[in-house]
């Protein structure tokens, strides 16, 4: 396997035009190549220049396909590097080796429909996996993808979209409730929803303890 700064990047790929299928590919290390020279002349720069990061690794893996059986073998392999590796407490920070899970999404998804922040959930779902580096990704990754589904979101109807999610919340649990109002024009006019701790909470302390959903949500 290849272990480089990046693992591995995909490069080089030919087709059969007439089946349309890949019958080659490369896998290079991140580092193989340079970076161009008009590059590293500009001198009117107007944001900070990145760290040079390749080096002409000649690491790679070459893959071709037997157009008689159709299987797949190896045709090149190098897996001499010509530069450092990371070290093994950074490698959550390749790109590579981030990746947000589905259920990692619906637990952010929920985080985010009831107004926590990002970096409150980036805090949450470090306490759930044990620390930073067992999340699977970075803050940036997790900003990327709430700035994507506040888009999606709102592209496809952001009170639909809640009311899908709380009719699929009602679904795995029973006991979860929710109601909505629409005015005549059939626009959202109220939400309420409440889970099933919460119900048992209030069915219990009702009468001395008021809960505020939107509490640290807002600073």
């Amino acid at each position: 396997m290849l272990r480089g700064k990046d693992l591995v990047r995909k490069d080089y790929c030919e087709w059969d035009i007439g089946h349309n299928e890949r019958t080659l590919r490369h896998f290079v290390c991140s580092c193989q190549g340079f970076r161009e020279e008009k590059e590293l002349k500009r001198e009117n720069k107007k944001r900070k220049p990145r760290n040079i990061t390749r080096f002409g690794c000649p690491a790679k893996l070459v893959i071709a396909r037997d157009q008689n059986t159709g299987q797949w073998h190896v045709k090149d392999f190098i897996c001499e590097h010509n530069h450092p590796m990371v070290e093994q407490d950074l490698a959550c920070l390749l790109r590579s080796h981030r990746r947000i899970r589905d259920e990692q999404k619906a637990d952010i998804v929920a985080m985010q429909i009831s107004g926590i922040r990002k970096h409150q959930i980036m805090d949450i779902m470090e306490m759930l996996y044990g620390g930073y580096d067992k999340v699977g990704f970075t803050r940036r990754d997790l900003y990327n993808f709430y700035h994507r589904n506040k888009v999606d979101t709102v592209a496809a109807g952001d009170a639909q979209t809640v009311i899908s999610y709380l009719t699929e919340c009602r679904r795995r649990d029973p006991d979860f409730f929710f109601d909505y109002k629409t005015d005549e024009k059939g626009h959202l006019k109220g939400l309420l929803w409440c889970d099933t701790q919460s119900r048992l909470d209030f069915s219990a302390f009702g009468d001395v303890v008021i809960f505020d959903s939107t509490y640290k949500t807002n600073r």
